[in-house]
């Protein structure tokens, strides 16, 4: 028979509560999101009164002492003209009756790069060709091509017979780097080749780009890093942010509201006071770490990436005495504008490759390899074993021959067959 046992056990868990989480959420947001967060608490919240920030203060407002700047630190893609719409109005100022509706059906079709689908339907091949033509007469040579033969074939004299046909019979043997077949093949000398695949590559494979105002892209650094009388200076970059404060009204009548719209009024004003906590916290924590990752990542700030040092959540998580999820949170999706480029933060943290003399981050031998291939000698690139002993005699970093392909890969550079020129 089994007896039923009454035990007690007292047990430490943490509850996540509303508050706590909000608190987790509000330290992911980037600048730009918790602005957005901030104007919706005023909304939930009559206790809640925002100061939007002055012309002065957007200006010289800082969040680290030890930088001012008079420069926008809004960073974007500059808005072009939608040059789409460009190509109509010149369609309808060229062309009428048939000729004007199969270039304006062409223009509507046309992919971001200018480029026409393969097929249209309702639209017979020769009809289809016939209206590329006509766009060559108000657009950039190549323009509603179907495919990167043609886009380059619109884009050459007539009579040039051999460059039509490297374009037209060679491209596949060009782009493997199978120099002496495409010589035999089009019965070329090294000289004539060369000429060729010079001429070939004063032609643009994008004949345009048509993109739309949706498709601009807005980066708003939330760190700034300058060099300022040689010595490294970070600002958070919040002076959009509006100033919080409590609404004077509430202050003056809340002990004369029925005792119901009291308590209502006392749980805002908690909210409030854990706001205003949260965001106070919040700068401090992104202070701290940024501190140490200044400190830290000292030679990438003046000469960048190349000099990027192992730097791991863990690391600053110890420094600043923060749990290592505090740290990440604080990271993420947040970009960091420096005096070497514009970065995610979290690009500036970096494993360690044990197989190393000195100490070198995974960023910073992925940067190397790029720039051994950079200023390689191309009639003779580098193979993989070829770069691992470069870096072993000249950097003291040894890494076995896969190892760099695997790097090479993630970096996008192909083997050193494919980079191969005559």
């Amino acid at each position: 028979m089994m007896d039923m046992i009454l035990k007690q056990q007292q047990q430490q868990k943490m509850i996540m509560t509303p508050q706590l989480q909000q608190s987790i959420e509000l330290l992911q947001y980037t600048t730009l999101e918790l602005e957005q967060f901030l104007y919706e608490q005023q909304l939930e919240n009559p206790l809640i009164d925002f100061q939007p920030p002055s012309f002065q203060e957007r200006i010289f407002r800082n969040s680290h002492s030890s930088f001012q700047t008079t420069e926008n630190d809004l960073h974007t893609i500059t808005a072009k003209p939608n040059y789409r719409e460009e190509l109509l109005q010149l369609a309808s100022l060229t062309f009428t009756g048939d000729d004007l509706q199969i270039v304006q059906f062409l223009i509507e079709h046309l992919d971001n790069k200018g480029y026409s689908p393969p097929y249209l339907s309702n639209v017979a091949d020769d009809r289809h060709y016939y209206g590329i033509q006509l766009l060559q007469q108000i657009g950039p040579a190549g323009i509603g091509a179907r495919n990167l033969q043609e886009c380059l074939l619109l884009q050459i004299e007539e009579n040039n017979d051999d460059l039509q046909r490297l374009i037209q019979k060679g491209l596949y043997l060009l782009a493997e780097r199978k120099f002496p077949e495409l010589m035999k093949s089009l019965k070329l000398s090294k000289e004539q080749l060369l000429a060729l695949i010079n001429q070939l590559q004063q032609l643009t494979p994008i004949p345009c780009t048509l993109s739309s105002v949706d498709d601009i892209e807005y980066v708003t650094p939330d760190i700034v890093v300058v060099i300022e009388d040689g010595a490294l200076q970070f600002s958070l970059n919040d002076r959009s942010l509006p100033s919080i404060q409590l609404q004077d009204s509430y202050k003056n009548i809340a002990s004369l509201l029925p005792k119901v719209e009291q308590i209502y009024v006392k749980q805002q004003y908690k909210h409030y006071e854990w706001l205003v906590h949260s965001l106070h916290r919040r700068r401090q924590t992104i202070i701290r770490i940024m501190s140490v990752v200044l400190q830290h990542q000292q030679q990438f700030f003046y000469h960048g990436l190349s000099y990027l040092k192992p730097l791991s959540l863990r690391d600053v998580a110890t420094q600043i005495e923060m749990h290592e999820s505090t740290v990440s949170r604080a990271i993420r999706n947040k970009t960091i504008l420096t005096p070497v480029g514009t970065y995610l933060w979290k690009d500036l943290f970096s494993s360690k490759i044990e197989n190393t003399q000195t100490e070198h981050s995974q960023t910073s031998i992925l940067e190397m390899i790029k720039n051994l291939i950079i200023f390689e000698n191309k009639q003779k690139p580098l193979s993989d074993q070829k770069i691992a002993e470069t870096l072993a005699s000249s950097f003291q970093i040894h890494l076995a021959r896969r190892t760099i392909s695997k790097y090479r890969e993630e970096l996008g550079i192909p083997a050193a067959s494919k980079r191969k020129e005559l």
